[in-house]
């Protein structure tokens, strides 16, 4: 009988290494999307985290720029992901911040699915708030998937954001990982998850469930923008919804029944970037 017990306690370690390892290695992470024809020109500055990572910011700014916007890739992907956008919103005036996050991209990992991410984010603003003059640039934030999780906690801890928009966002992290492994795997959540789940947050040594964008929207008081796709099979409406319902300040919704994951600047890339654009005019700068 013991025996059994130890061959089953051995297996459930086995696994729980080897998915939590999975989670934080992301898959296609170094991929680079397309580029941008021409590629956009930008600045690129190396910043040294708080646990002594280095990393770069890559940064777009006009000549006269009239607001500050960070913009946070998904899971998977890396700032590429967004450099179109960024050079649209660029030539509408916004000093624009990208940056690899953990993992991903050329930078090494593991990855923190938003814990250090954050961190990382709320240090850029603060370099870039450093070379204003007397009057600091409004900020806003643009987050896609997990960067969207990533741009919640960074609207909450820091007070000048005043805009954000979250892009195929979910409302908690456990069921978005539970849904992975019985795609990924055909795997049942108990165990599966349930031991992900808890050697994920043991490796990270945090809690992960009050970091939920769901758990955050009730104290977040900016104008929000959520753009979501009926389509989506990563982070189904059904899992992202609740951030809407429950986000404390002013908000609108832009959903399309046939847009899949992060899919919705690809139908269309010219409507996605005057939308996110007019939101953040209207949110951000004076009238």
């Amino acid at each position: 009988m013991w025996w059994v017990l130890g061959i089953v306690g051995s297996f459930c370690v086995a696994w729980g290494v080897f998915s939590v390892r999975r989670v934080l290695s992301p898959e296609g992470a170094p991929r680079a999307w397309p580029l941008p024809a021409p590629a956009p020109e930008h600045a690129i500055h190396h910043l040294t985290a708080t646990d002594g990572a280095s990393f770069a910011v890559y940064r777009l700014i006009p000549e006269r720029p009239r607001a500050r916007l960070l913009l946070c890739h998904g899971y998977s992907a890396n700032h590429t992901q967004l450099l179109d956008l960024a050079q649209r919103l660029r030539a509408r005036g916004y000093d624009t911040l990208l940056f690899d996050m953990r993992g991903h991209g050329d930078r090494p990992g593991p990855c923190t699915v938003g814990v250090k991410e954050t961190e990382d984010a709320l240090l850029m603003l603060r370099w870039a708030r450093q070379h204003d003059g007397p009057q600091p640039l409004p900020v806003g934030l643009l987050g896609l998937s997990m960067g969207a999780a990533v741009a919640c906690q960074v609207a909450l801890r820091n007070a000048e954001v005043r805009a954000v928009v979250v892009d195929s966002i979910y409302s908690r992290f456990f069921p978005v990982l539970r849904r992975a492994i019985a795609r990924r795997y055909h795997l049942p959540a108990v165990p599966f998850a349930w031991i992900t789940w808890w050697m994920l947050q043991g490796v990270l040594g945090r809690r992960l469930a009050p970091r939920d964008p769901v758990a955050l929207a009730p104290r977040l008081h900016q104008p929000l923008l959520l753009i979501q796709g009926g389509a989506d099979q990563r982070v189904p409406p059904p899992l992202g919804g609740d951030v809407y319902a429950r986000w404390a300040g002013p908000k609108e919704r832009w959903f399309e029944p046939a847009v899949v994951h992060v899919g919705m600047s690809a139908v269309n890339p010219d409507a996605y970037g005057k939308r996110v654009a007019d939101f953040f005019d209207r949110t951000l700068i004076p009238s």
